[in-house]
């Protein structure tokens, strides 16, 4: 796409034009412009973009959008910057042959992630960096797009009733994925039910969906594979070894026994979500998964990182109660001294105290040796736990780290897991530190 191409798209009027040139990509952040990007200033509540845009053009920025006739080279007048964003969106989208869209409570990243690492060893495949899933990240996703891309992969995030169903249109996704519903950002929400219907607004769009088996019954998606112990496509006898996890996935007369180099029992309802997304595209679901045994895990997404005498399960990148649970089993059946460090799950609202309390009573039943605690929330975990001597609640993340380094001599296996707001991370960068 070039400068004049651009113009056509947004029905925009050049400013300043000097030369028509290519766009490698659009950006909307001038610290990250790159040489050849294209500038979207975009305004936000404590900063207009607009001011960024010689900063822009300085870095190599060819050229830029803007709500006002400035004289700055290259530039394409518009009426609205992100409606402009959202227009190129759709236009990339458009080239793309098939798109995918995925949300659910928890596990949309790693779903997303086994998606594109499949996809691509079939064919051009494109899919969300990072965590780029709101309405300003998904069409700077889409506009981003590279040329001849076959299938793009996007992640759909929501904090209410009413977001996915607005990602949606701009999406207009071919295949919707469902992962999960729980009660993350219950808070925002307003109630677990609407938590049901804003993450369904998936379907409202697509017209072929995958989803876990038990979610069917609170939608009516078109063209549905589901996926899960009584799925179309079945997933069992999954459990942590010494090196990853393992499972079967099964379709029909066809199964593969798989082991990923992850610590992560959950990986595999994501692997089913994958193996639907395989059969709608016509290729062989159960087959083509066999190059997930190469799969590794992103950072503080279940990574395994070995420090000293310790083994830890980096999980800290998010939490919420299906994935805090998910966490707990996976250390649960591991071997050896166990360690779960736990800061609080954000966003519950009014049911989290209840919340806490159940990760609590799952804690207070399993065989983990020793459970750190820190933020104001796991307080009601700390007091479901009966036996005091194996719980510690923790009003320093520094402290937490010199208390672990206790157990050196057991060489424990320490599962680190929290909301993106605690930080918990923090842990795992002290214990680097201290073991130097």
């Amino acid at each position: 796409m070039d400068l004049v191409q651009l113009k056509k798209i947004v029905n925009g009027e050049f400013l300043n034009l000097v030369k028509n040139k290519k766009i490698n990509r659009f950006e909307i952040d001038s610290r990250r412009v790159k040489e050849g990007d294209f500038f979207i200033p975009l305004k936000g509540q404590n900063a207009d973009g607009h001011q960024y845009i010689e900063d822009a053009i300085e870095k190599g920025a060819v050229g830029y959008f803007s709500e006002k006739p400035l004289n700055f080279k290259n530039g394409i007048l518009v009426k609205d910057t992100y409606q402009a964003l959202v227009e190129v969106g759709k236009h990339k989208r458009n080239q793309v042959r098939v798109v995918i869209g995925i949300t659910g409570t928890s596990g949309k990243t790693s779903t997303k992630e086994l998606m594109n690492f499949v996809l691509s060893n079939l064919a051009s495949t494109y899919a969300t960096q990072g965590n780029y899933n709101n309405e300003i990240g998904v069409p700077l996703t889409l506009a981003n797009i590279p040329e001849s891309t076959d299938f793009a992969i996007i992640e759909m995030g929501a904090g209410k009733v009413g977001d996915i169903d607005y990602l949606g249109k701009i999406v207009n996704q071919d295949i919707s994925v469902l992962v999960s519903v729980g009660h993350g950002h219950v808070e925002k929400f307003g109630s677990f039910e609407n938590v049901i219907k804003g993450k369904g607004e998936i379907f409202n769009c697509g017209n072929y969906s995958v989803l876990p088996s038990e979610l069917k019954k609170f939608y009516n998606p078109k063209n549905p594979i589901t996926y899960g112990e009584d799925g179309d496509i079945e997933i069992k006898d999954i459990k942590i070894v010494k090196d990853g996890t393992v499972g079967i996935i099964k379709y029909k007369n066809d199964k593969i026994e798989l082991k990923i180099p992850v610590y992560n029992i959950g990986v595999f309802k994501n692997i089913g979500a994958v193996a639907g997304v395989l059969y709608h595209l016509g290729y062989d679901p159960i087959k083509n998964l066999e190059v997930l045994k190469d799969f590794k895990s992103s950072s503080q997404r279940g990574e395994i990182i070995k420090i000293g005498n310790f083994t830890i399960i980096d999980d800290s990148y998010n939490a919420n109660p299906l994935s805090v649970k998910n966490a707990i089993e996976i250390l649960n059946s591991m071997e050896g001294f166990k360690i779960f460090v736990l800061g609080d799950m954000l966003e519950l609202g009014e049911y989290s105290q209840e919340l806490h309390r159940e990760v609590g009573k799952l804690l207070n039943a399993s065989y983990i040796d020793y459970i750190m605690l820190y933020g104001n929330e796991t307080k009601y975990v700390f007091e479901e736990i009966d036996d005091k001597s194996r719980v510690k609640h923790f009003d320093n993340k520094d402290d937490i780290a010199e208390d672990i380094l206790k157990f050196s001599d057991f060489q424990p296996v320490v599962l680190v897991k929290g909301s993106r707001g605690m930080k918990m991370e923090d842990v795992i960068l002290k214990l680097r530190v201290m073991l130097k």
